[in-house]
């Protein structure tokens, strides 16, 4: 994350809990980018206890700690992706084409082809006795990968919505899990 494109987007570091706004306790830096071939996300997750053990694609992984991307292409539409990835890379990426009309298997058996992914952490994962600083996920989400394009990319002008949050199992928190998010929501649900 430190190289020039990176270092020259907006960060994203108004991490909140749901429902009461509070800021996060534990504090999460994310950034976007896109080109004409894929959509970009950068994140730092300051943790002094990173963990994960999920390797498979399509596990729980909202059950350790994880970054989440909720991505919309066109907002008229009902339809979105979300991909849950945690500090070994492993992903739960879903297509929802309809909310609220199912959850699981039902969204989660498409795959983002072409979908990359990079983590690196500052500390040791899975040994809570010693201090961790954070660890980093970048992602590439490539645009000929998402259905509900038709094979088309972005062009300037268009809008789409999106959501990044997370959740933290850190033992040094007081309240564990602490999942927050960039947006202001009012219920604890992230979808």
């Amino acid at each position: 994350l430190n190289e020039s494109s990176w270092q020259s987007a907006q960060v994203i570091s108004d991490f909140m809990k749901p429902v009461t706004f509070e800021p996060a306790v534990s504090r999460t830096e994310a950034r976007l980018l896109w080109d004409a071939n894929a959509l970009y996300i950068g994140f730092r997750a300051y943790d002094k206890d990173v963990w994960g053990y999920f390797e498979e694609s399509d596990d729980t992984t909202c059950r350790e700690d994880v970054l989440e991307v909720f991505v919309q292409p066109d907002p008229e539409k009902e339809s979105y992706y979300n991909f849950e990835i945690n500090v070994r890379g492993a992903c739960l990426d879903a297509y929802h084409v309809k909310p609220r009309a199912g959850m699981g298997k039902r969204w989660t058996r498409w795959d983002c082809p072409g979908l990359k992914i990079a983590t690196k952490v500052q500390g040791t994962v899975n040994e809570y006795e010693d201090e961790d600083t954070y660890w980093q996920l970048e992602v590439a989400i490539p645009f000929a990968s998402l259905p509900s394009l038709d094979g088309r990319s972005p062009s300037a002008g268009d809008r789409w919505q999106f959501h990044l949050s997370r959740y933290d199992y850190s033992i040094y928190l007081e309240e564990s899990p602490e999942l927050t998010s960039c947006a202001p929501l009012t219920e604890v649900n992230y979808h």
